[in-house]
């Protein structure tokens, strides 16, 4: 993978991200105003819809961080992207996590903190 397609990638991947977080924050804010915007059933389902979205702009961020290790010449910056694609596998597990407690959450029709926290920023 040449630099720029993975540069629009990540870019991609982060774009994702903030539009996760945004949606995170109208969940947030819904609890605070006490259910105005969305029921608690809207609520639910978008905080796992959401899920799913933070789950796939991480794993576009693990296959970036994959072919960037894989590019590596050195052992100095093969270590440095080592680290790098640890960082991105344990977000992977943070993130497969969140989804999980979502659908639970979903499941049992109860909105917990859990559904109104960004907890991967």
């Amino acid at each position: 993978m040449d630099k720029n397609k993975e540069i629009n990638l990540q870019l991609t991947s982060s774009i994702i991200f903030i539009i996760a977080s945004f949606i995170s924050l109208s969940i947030t804010y819904n609890e605070k105003i006490n259910n105005q915007l969305y029921t608690e059933t809207e609520a639910l389902n978008i905080s796992f819809n959401n899920r799913i979205v933070i789950l796939i702009s991480v794993l576009i961020s693990l296959y970036v961080s994959i072919n960037s290790y894989l590019k590596q010449e050195t052992d100095r910056e093969k270590y440095k992207s080592g680290l790098l694609l640890l960082t991105n596998i344990m977000t992977l597990i943070s993130a497969c996590i969140l989804l999980y407690v979502a659908y639970l959450n979903k499941k049992e029709r109860t909105l917990s903190a859990s559904d109104t926290q960004n907890t991967l920023i």
